[in-house]
């Protein structure tokens, strides 16, 4: 090989690697060291953490446009497979964390509501989305996107 076509080869190569990008919801374990400690308000918490990858993952997979297809089978099909299979996993994970959560709610004996979680996993999503929608606009970067998220979930 010629040094211009080692050249050409390395930038392309930096292109598809730059290029392709895959979903990266956090997966979550359903078994987590210290779980028995946890209080029913800390359980409640971690129960609505959970519902909001799931939130995440759906609004995300619903946001896969035509364009995205086109791309993904044109150029980058292991980019939607692996988007596919983030989706897949972290759905998985966060709902058999949440199985956990409630077994131990269970055991015990919490009274927490269903409308009380409900009510917390609706404020939380909703001040994602309004983060989102401002990372989106240009409004954020994506590390303070990042950082907002992570307070908004602790």
């Amino acid at each position: 090989m010629s040094n211009k076509n080692i050249i050409i080869f390395f930038i392309l190569t930096l292109i598809l690697v730059g290029c392709a990008g895959s979903a990266q919801h956090k997966v979550v374990s359903a078994y987590s060291a210290g779980d028995e400690n946890l209080s029913c308000q800390d359980i409640q918490g971690e129960i609505i953490r959970a519902q909001v990858i799931i939130d995440e993952v759906n609004s995300d997979k619903s946001g896969i446009s035509g364009a995205d297809v086109v791309d993904g089978l044109l150029y980058f099909p292991f980019n939607l497979i692996a988007k596919n299979q983030n989706y897949k996993n972290a759905l998985q994970a966060a709902d058999k964390r949440i199985e956990r959560l409630v077994e131990l709610q269970k055991e015990k004996g919490c009274q927490n509501s269903v409308a009380e979680t409900k009510e917390k996993k609706s404020q939380i999503s909703s001040e994602l989305k309004q983060l989102k929608e401002m990372y989106d606009a240009g409004d954020l970067t994506k590390e303070e996107f990042n950082k907002a998220k992570n307070k908004l979930l602790k």
